[in-house]
């Protein structure tokens, strides 16, 4: 602490005393502290996804009528085979079709039977047996149509001798026959059930 005094004839004196203990110096300013709290920012980014397109479809195309799918069955019938329902056999193809009234093919499959044999020309069906044998030879499903020289002549199955066929299926469409024309015997069964006696048989080189 700092006094002044005034001393007459002298200039005024400054004495300092030391501040007492306790002695109040004045207020001290307190420092204050400032904290800002910032709130997070948070930045949303809104993606719009476009509608996914649908691919054109492809034309269906329309089934085929009736007259188209006739027309398609006529054109795989073997041309000059004649007319109406008929069982048609290509020597040279070792081949049976099936044909129904309106010219349209019902079946067609491999055979075998013997090289120029039945001679060309139109037959008719005139037997028919569920079994028929030739000497040790058994065969289903005969379907007899024209006559050899000591033998009829006709569609059966596979002939077996014992247990075991004459030929394989695997052999059908090449000529292996003694005169008759052999089938799988599926096929034997279904000519047997479809040609009844009188249907025309065509025979084609």
């Amino acid at each position: 602490m700092r006094a002044k005094f005034l001393i007459p004839g002298l200039c005024v004196v400054g004495l300092t005393f030391p501040a007492t203990a306790g002695a109040q110096t004045g207020p001290t300013p307190q420092e204050s502290t400032s904290t800002t709290v910032t709130a997070p920012t948070t930045t949303t980014t809104t993606t719009v996804v476009p509608a996914p397109v649908e691919p054109p479809q492809p034309a269906v195309p329309s089934p085929p009528s009736q007259e188209q799918i006739d027309a398609f069955l006529r054109a795989l019938v073997p041309p000059n085979s004649g007319s109406g329902k008929r069982i048609v056999y290509s020597n040279r193809w070792q081949r049976v079709w099936l044909v129904d009234e309106q010219d349209r093919l019902v079946k067609s499959h491999l055979v075998s039977g013997r090289r120029g044999t039945p001679a060309v020309g139109v037959y008719r069906v005139y037997s028919k047996s569920r079994h028929a044998f030739s000497g040790s030879a058994r065969m289903e499903y005969m379907v007899r149509f024209a006559r050899g020289r000591s033998l009829a002549i006709g569609f059966h199955s596979i002939p077996t001798q014992g247990r075991r066929p004459l030929q394989t299926v695997f052999q059908l469409g090449t000529p292996r026959s003694h005169g008759c024309v052999r089938q799988w015997i599926g096929d034997a069964a279904f000519l047997y059930m479809w040609a009844p006696v009188g249907t025309v048989v065509v025979a084609l080189p």
